[in-house]
């Protein structure tokens, strides 16, 4: 009879497993946090005219969304105990990370048309005009992608947990 990998006896996680796991989810959800922060406290007012996030569809979506996923990071932190090895916590991991890496890449679209514009649309660079503010949501671009990439981590570590799933 041939065993298969799926058949190996599968070691119980360790203290030091969910400290990973759940300092992953942790850095996700502050990241993810202070994101959001720094768009929705992002303003500058130029000439009369204000521009802030609520301008911009994409923004307050990113905003929603980086919102959305410090939740789920801080409640599954809080009981990684008890959801490590979970069989949906690796699909919901999955749906987390996809959302947070649309919203950071819709607004990462958006923020380069405002940073170099699109002269055959006949869009122009804002960002010369408005640079504080662009410089802000760069930065916010920054911390969101941190978060996707702590979140795929942590999704990848979900996929192969080191205890077995209950029901």
């Amino acid at each position: 009879m041939v065993e298969l990998e799926s058949q190996e006896a599968v070691t119980v996680a360790s203290t030091a497993d969910i400290a990973v796991d759940v300092s992953l989810r942790l850095l996700a959800a502050a990241t993810s946090l202070a994101a959001a922060v720094v768009v929705a406290a992002n303003h500058q007012q130029r000439w009369g005219i204000r521009v802030d996030f609520t301008l911009f569809q994409v923004w307050i979506g990113f905003v929603a969304v980086n919102l959305v996923c410090t939740v789920y990071a801080a409640a599954t932190a809080a009981a990684a105990r008890k959801a490590m090895g979970r069989w949906w916590l690796h699909h919901a991991d999955a749906v987390v990370v996809n959302l947070e890496a649309a919203a950071t890449a819709g607004a990462g679209a958006i923020g380069s048309i405002a940073m170099w514009g699109n002269e055959a649309s006949g869009w122009y660079a804002v960002c010369r005009l408005y640079r504080r503010y662009c410089n802000a949501g760069a930065a916010a671009l920054a911390l969101s992608l941190a978060a996707v990439l702590l979140l795929g981590v942590a999704c990848a570590r979900s996929r192969y947990p080191k205890m077995p799933p209950t029901t």
